[in-house]
């Protein structure tokens, strides 16, 4: 067997003080029981530490996956199922449709759980029912930790992993800030830069020809945070200039619970103004509070706010080839759509995408796309989809008209009870009711229009037997996010799409 031990460790844990959850006490566990009953099998070791386990965006177990997925791995093993998931209903899809497909064997020793006595079978309710307390455990402790947090918050304490660009955490309280003198003279030098006139992307790239360490950089040289940069080269965006700029930190201020998640496996969110917790005078400042005020009242006058463009069924997948940033899309209203990087102007790249006709990339997109599903051999699957779409379509449209076609009749009985009122001389309201008839008749109309326009589509999917016959014959955002990954665009115009 090749075995895979998993073990993980989050910041909830901490909380909860279990020294017998941490890394090493989880290795000597896991080793012995490997030792005891798979003496001579491989054994392969993955780890997240500081990781929830609400959700499996963790790099250890992605990996631990990927290995699955790849053949190398055929048994995990893991202290108790807290330590693989918290999440009540994923982990039930794990352990009784994905590793029973993918011939994997699951132990967890603490749970006395071995997935190979289950061959066959669902599991028994027993463990079912300690997956449901994991899940309501993480609930319950993630409410206290968020208390606990606040509370600490509330006693002007910071709460953060990296203090703001400029410092550093005081070494004798980890709740302070001081100044870290190199950052804190690039952070004074945006706030002159930016009184004196210049906009943020004329500070970006001034930065990025002087070759000023960004952020990123800085910290990931530090080690306090580890980064990977698009394109592997670290550059300043105009987006950091603006961070700092609204920083109300650097004037000394420590201000808290701006973003928070409502709940748990959600995206954080900012909160309502009114719910931040400010301490002022909490650190030592990097602007003064009259050079701040005044900065923002430039700021709130010039900060151009950008416009989104259409939405463009391709945005947010099209990537410079050179920078590897986010293309930016034209909308066209002074002539032809196409994607530019804004990397020519702030990053001084020269091989930045100087312009890509929208209307030339969609061609190559979905023809690639049309030889991709052909070769997955999917088309059956979207031919089928799309006519289960259509009848769909079909159906709400009937019963649309018949409920029209009911209010129609419904309005001609009224309209006969208002000809006799109309006949003792009550005009006004017999015209009232012919205005109604005849938007009635009009929304009748149109929606018969669209039966037999959607009845047509359905005729013309039907006569289309197999995949032969069936062709993707238009792009959509639905097919894009299903099967692509990125689309990496180049100045030569060639493209390269990543699929998923």
């Amino acid at each position: 067997m090749n075995i895979a031990i998993y073990m993980r460790l989050s910041k909830e844990d901490d909380f909860s003080h279990e020294e017998s959850n941490s890394i090493t006490m989880q290795r000597l566990l896991l080793r012995d029981y490997v030792r005891e009953h798979f003496p001579q099998d491989n054994v392969l070791e993955y780890s997240d530490d500081g990781y929830s386990g609400t959700n499996f965006d963790r790099p250890g177990v992605q990996e631990l996956l990927e290995g699955v997925k790849n053949g190398e791995i055929n048994c995990i093993i893991v202290k108790d199922f807290s330590r693989f998931a918290r999440d009540y209903i994923e982990l039930g899809s794990y352990l009784e449709q994905i590793f029973p497909f993918m011939g994997v064997r699951f132990i967890s020793v603490n749970d006395k759980y071995d997935s190979i006595k289950y061959e066959g079978n669902v599991a028994d309710i027993d463990v079912n029912f300690k997956n449901l307390l994991y899940d309501l455990y993480s609930k319950d402790l993630s409410m206290k930790v968020k208390a606990s947090l606040r509370a600490v918050k509330e006693q002007g304490k910071a709460v953060c992993s990296t203090p703001p660009f400029g410092y550093a955490k005081d070494p004798g309280d980890r709740h302070k800030f001081v100044i870290a003198e190199d950052e804190a003279a690039v952070v004074r030098r945006i706030f002159k830069m930016y009184a004196d006139g210049m906009s943020a992307v004329e500070i970006a790239s001034t930065f990025n020809a002087e070759g000023v360490k960004s952020p990123s950089q800085v910290w990931h040289e530090k080690g306090i945070r580890k980064a990977t940069p698009k394109g592997g080269v670290f550059v300043w965006q105009h987006s950091a200039i603006h961070r700092i700029l609204k920083n109300r930190a650097y004037t000394g201020d420590l201000v808290q619970g701006v973003y928070e998640c409502v709940k748990i496996r959600d995206d954080k969110r900012v909160t309502d103004p009114d719910k931040w917790i400010i301490a002022e005078n909490h650190h030592e400042p990097i602007i003064d509070r009259n050079t701040f005020d005044k900065v923002q009242a430039r700021y709130g006058k010039t900060c151009r706010k950008y416009r989104i463009t259409d939405d463009h069924v391709l945005m947010g997948k099209v990537v410079c080839g050179c920078c590897g940033h986010n293309l930016r899309h034209n909308d066209g209203k002074m002539g032809q759509a196409y994607y530019w990087c804004s990397g020519l102007n702030i990053y001084h790249l020269d091989g930045c995408v100087k312009r890509m006709e929208d209307f030339f990339l969609e061609e190559v997109v979905l023809y690639q796309l049309q030889q991709h599903i052909m070769e997955l051999g999917e088309s059956d699957k979207l031919l089928q989809d799309e006519k289960d779409a259509a009848v769909a379509d079909v159906d709400a449209l009937k019963k649309k008209c018949k409920a029209a076609e009911k209010a129609i009749a419904k309005s001609k009985e009224k309209r006969m009870a208002e000809f006799e009122a109309y006949a003792l001389g009550n005009k006004e309201r017999y015209d009232a009711s012919a205005d109604e008839m005849e938007k009635l008749k009009k929304k009748h109309e149109r929606l018969k229009e669209q039966l037999a326009e959607a009845e047509n589509r359905l005729k013309e999917l039907n006569r289309q037997k197999t995949h032969e016959s069936f062709a993707v014959k238009k792009l959509t955002k639905e097919l894009i996010d299903e099967y692509v990954e990125s689309i990496m665009v180049f100045n030569n115009d060639d493209v390269k799409i990543a699929w998923k």
